[in-house]
């Protein structure tokens, strides 16, 4: 009997409700990783850009990425 096959079986065999609304939402969530996202040209030229930035120094370390997310949020809250 196949992996699949078994699974079929227990399955078929559950009565609780719950349990199969988890199964249900467990192989719903599968196809979701099923779909391949593709870059846009646009996209693939802002990596590109991103990457080279990194490769010749032009980054913020994470304690100063996060002051500058801080401010920024900082900014947008006061224009409320």
């Amino acid at each position: 009997m196949t992996v699949k096959q078994q699974i079929i079986e227990r399955v078929n065999s559950i009565e609780d409700e719950n349990i199969l609304k988890e199964i249900f939402s467990l192989i719903s969530a599968e196809k979701d990783f099923e779909t391949v996202y593709k870059f846009s040209s646009s996209e693939i030229q802002q990596v590109s850009e991103g990457i080279e930035d990194a490769d010749n120094g032009r980054y913020y370390s994470q304690n100063e990425s996060e002051k500058l997310v801080a401010k920024w949020l900082q900014e947008k809250s006061d224009g409320l």
